[in-house]
């Protein structure tokens, strides 16, 4: 399957970080199951990361 990283969506540096530890947009999708070239599942994808940032950013 071809990279989509370049599918990905702006990022804040706390999203970056956690994209990042997953090896990238592309992979970070295909964990919750989303097709990162389908628009719903990148707005997903999307809303998804910035939980995981703020969930993130409150405990520490």
């Amino acid at each position: 399957m071809p990279s989509s990283d370049a599918l990905q969506p702006p990022l804040t540096p706390a999203e970056r970080a956690i994209v990042k530890s997953y090896g990238g947009w592309t992979r970070f999708m295909q964990s919750y199951g989303l097709k990162p070239w389908e628009d719903d599942d990148a707005e997903e994808g999307k809303k998804i990361l910035e939980a995981l940032a703020l969930h993130e950013e409150a405990s520490e």
